[in-house]
């Protein structure tokens, strides 16, 4: 496919504004969906430069663009709310009619990544249906709400008034206590377990 997205974007009907990533942080944004398309090469510099935006990636339906191989469970994760995936062998008519059907509600992802997201998603309700007998201390709920709700370590030491050292002591005593490998699954884990303030 290595077409870039504009040439895409002129196969559909739809309009598609380029948006900065400061836009995305706007308290009333003045487009009124929130699909995000992302050429997965261009993945990793919106990722730093965002790194410091208080972006929450589950508010945003979130599209992949060219992307060039299958990727790993952890890959698919960072994307939080993923709709649809493209890669680079696809044609430009097969993207914009995915695109179309991702605007109408719908879902475009490979059987594959459909059957990697179940099988994690399944493991974690597993792994955390028992009763949530966790004892996790006041701070360390407060740390890991802020975590849970897409804050960076930096923004939670600012937002506690604590080191961010002292942040990623507290994240990795919850990942020990929730019995988890890192971020995403205390984050899965708090989602399932946790009641929304």
């Amino acid at each position: 496919m290595e077409s870039s997205i504009r040439q895409i974007i002129e196969e559909t009907s739809l309009e598609v504004p380029i948006i900065s990533t400061q836009d995305l942080m706007e308290a009333r944004p003045q487009h009124r969906n929130k699909i995000l398309l992302i050429d997965f090469n261009e993945h990793q510099c919106l990722i730093q430069s965002m790194n410091n935006l208080p972006l929450v990636w589950k508010n945003f339906e979130t599209v992949l663009l060219n992307v060039p191989r299958r990727l790993r469970t952890e890959e698919l994760l960072i994307f939080g709310n993923l709709k649809g995936i493209f890669y680079q062998k696809q044609s430009a008519q097969t993207v914009a009619i995915g695109l179309q059907e991702i605007v109408n509600g719908q879902n475009w992802l490979p059987r594959s990544v459909c059957s990697q997201l179940l099988h994690y998603y399944r493991n974690v309700i597993n792994t955390h249906t028992a009763p949530a007998t966790v004892d996790l201390t006041i701070r360390e709920l407060e740390v890991l709400r802020y975590a849970q709700s897409g804050t960076s370590n930096i923004q939670i030491a600012e937002a506690l008034c604590i080191s961010e050292s002292t942040v990623k002591s507290h994240l990795s005593k919850i990942f020990k206590k929730l019995s988890v490998k890192g971020r995403v699954q205390a984050i899965a884990w708090a989602d399932q377990n946790l009641l929304c303030q």
